[in-house]
């Protein structure tokens, strides 16, 4: 239940985060393209097994505990990668925003 509860907060903070930067359509998509890139390093970094930085009692015994270790893992995963893009993405579009009006409050523009 814990481990449900985990991936659902996850889940939410990714929802809510991509929805706060999300202007137009192409926005998602890019948003997309840049968690598909930053996917691999994700997976073979911190979040790639779970079951290092969780108790081990909150996975059950046996086959079901290694399913749901690695449905976990996935998820955590998948939604770290995609804060970590809409994060990233975030970033951009600001330091587009700063140099647009930069660039309109110099003298003979």
């Amino acid at each position: 239940m814990a481990i449900a509860i985990a991936v659902f907060l996850l889940a939410a903070l990714t929802g809510f985060l991509v929805w706060r930067t999300v202007d137009r359509f192409w926005h998602f998509l890019v948003i997309v393209a840049l968690a598909a890139v930053l996917f691999p390093l994700v997976a073979h970094g911190p979040v790639g097994d779970v079951s290092r930085y969780l108790p081990s009692g909150l996975f059950s015994d046996g086959a079901e505990g290694k399913d749901q270790i690695v449905l976990a893992s996935a998820a955590a995963t998948v939604l770290v990668s995609v804060v970590l893009a809409t994060g990233l993405w975030m970033a951009a579009i600001a330091i587009w925003r700063r140099m647009r009006t930069m660039s309109l409050d110099k003298p003979g523009n």
